[in-house]
């Protein structure tokens, strides 16, 4: 990731300096970048104008950057299209939970958050949707700083209101929801007619997933406590799909889902709640590659052998990826490639043992076939092979090349 300078977008802006962005552990990640340069530039409840800073999505991993909160504040964060990016982005907890994340709120490809925080540390995580890579601009501020983005028109779609005591609400069970989950269970439920909203009591703490399901629709699940503030949102989990995964147990008491459509309000949406399921949820990550699985543990990689000269595999790819694995006995340059014969349109994604990203490739560098050319150290590296399209399958061919320094 590289962070360069970008001309000025209409309010003033608080520009960062080059070299001057401090890092430290924050979020669940190693390091995340202070988007103030120090912790002292970076209160969003103080600032007189918003911070706003470029960033180039190129495939390597997200982009993670820290921001404080010293009193309870409406905050906004956005990141814009322009140089053809997409981006997606996601605002976190000091403990790494994810609270909301967007894609394409802000208008055209542009992303936009807006909630309400407490004080705290937070992060956003800013990544390309898909291989749409480009130089986004990212602003963090607060609802009375000029936004960067329009605001995205829906064409159809109705905005939610926070969900109150007075705001009519139908149950989404008899009795607590403990009771309904008990023993794997799960509620479900498909409504018509954008937003609406359900009630339901915890009698005991639980951490939820909460879906909300038909891309015609593109669901956005709001969560309110009793007192109408809100506790967590998703927009896009999924592609279009939203998702609410509460890792942390909600606390016993009264809540409020809000389901709204941001495209078509009379398409039906179908909301399903169950317990958190850790095992699920990071399995899912995997199929969709927004983490590495660890190689020896319970989900399928493929170990296809030492890189000497050249190794093969063909894999049959639908919705989730395919993850293999290979081991590079010295370093070396290694070309890999995911080829799919004008059948497919397979998308490649390199990571190393540890579990950090390293490259991700689309059609290069000729055709719809996907290449990774790299120098890499000795050492156990992962490949994920997946489709751009996830409604398409096919047979894939992980084709890999090593090739060394003449002397």
């Amino acid at each position: 990731m590289t962070i360069t300078k970008f001309a000025l977008l209409g309010a003033a802006a608080c520009f960062l300096p080059m070299g001057a962005l401090a890092q430290s552990a924050v979020c669940g990640v190693s390091t995340a970048i202070v988007a103030g340069g120090e912790m002292s530039n970076a209160d969003l409840s103080s600032i007189a104008d918003p911070l706003q800073f470029s960033v180039e999505l190129s495939g390597a991993g997200p982009a993670v950057y820290q921001f404080d909160v010293t009193s309870n504040t409406d905050i906004r964060v956005e990141a814009s299209d322009s140089d053809g990016a997409d981006p997606v982005i996601v605002l976190l907890n000091a403990a790494g939970v994810e609270l909301a994340s967007d894609d394409d709120g802000g208008g055209g490809r542009a992303s936009r958050i807006e909630t309400s925080v407490a004080p705290g540390t937070y992060c956003v995580q800013v990544n390309a949707y898909g291989s749409q890579a480009g130089i986004t601009m990212v602003q963090l501020g607060r609802f009375d700083h000029m936004a960067l983005t329009p605001g995205a028109d829906f064409g159809g779609g109705m905005e939610t209101t926070a969900c109150t005591a007075e705001t009519p609400a139908e149950p989404l069970t008899a009795g607590s929801l403990n009771a309904a989950l008990s023993g794997g269970g799960n509620v479900s439920l498909t409504r018509t007619g954008s937003p609406t909203y359900h009630r339901f009591t915890l009698d005991q703490p639980l951490a939820l997933t909460i879906s909300g399901t038909n891309t015609e629709a593109d669901p956005v699940l709001a969560l309110y406590d009793a007192n109408g503030a809100l506790v967590v949102e998703n927009d896009d989990f999924d592609g279009l799909n939203a998702q609410i995964n509460q890792q942390s147990p909600l606390a016993a008491g009264d809540y409020c889902l809000a389901v709204s459509a941001l495209s078509d309000s009379n398409a039906p949406i179908t909301v399903a709640v169950s317990e958190f399921d850790p095992v699920a949820y990071l399995n899912g990550r995997y199929d969709r590659v927004e983490a590495a699985p660890p190689i020896n543990g319970d989900y399928p990689v493929q170990d296809i052998g030492t890189l000497s000269t050249s190794l093969s595999s063909d894999i049959f790819v639908g919705a989730n990826a395919v993850w293999i694995t290979y081991n590079l006995a010295e370093a070396s340059m290694v070309v890999m490639e995911a080829i799919g014969n004008g059948q497919v349109d397979p998308v490649i994604t390199l990571f190393s043992e540890r579990g950090t990203q390293l490259a991700q490739n689309d059609d290069g560098p000729t055709s719809y076939d996907s290449q990774i050319a790299m120098e890499l150290q000795a050492g156990r590296y992962l490949i994920a092979i997946t489709q751009y399209d996830d409604t398409d399958s096919g047979v894939v061919r992980a084709y890999l090349q090593r090739y060394v320094r003449a002397q």
